[in-house]
């Protein structure tokens, strides 16, 4: 079965997403977004990093600890499957 590709709801994630997706807890991304070490903003229910942002993040982590390259549709599928499956073990 196909994961669903990122929709428009998801153009911007959660700092509990990015934080699954870097191996990060919430509340370090929610820090780094205040420094403006990650790009994002505050919205009332919390802060929100743009999709694009976390794509360069999540490359750029990939990158260093695996070594490889990845293209943007693998690197979408993958974020992907890390949100589906922690939002399976959340709720």
């Amino acid at each position: 079965m196909a994961t669903p590709a990122l929709t428009a709801m998801d153009d911007h994630l959660s700092t509990e997403e990015v934080g699954w997706i870097l191996g990060r807890s919430a509340g370090t991304i929610r820090d780094q977004v205040k420094s403006g070490e990650i790009e994002g903003s505050r919205i009332t229910s919390g802060f929100r990093i743009p999709r694009a942002e976390v794509l360069k993040l999540a490359r750029q982590k990939i990158e260093a600890d695996a070594g490889r390259k990845l293209s943007d549709k693998e690197l979408e599928r993958l974020i992907d499957e890390v949100i589906a499956t922690n939002e399976a073990v959340t709720t």
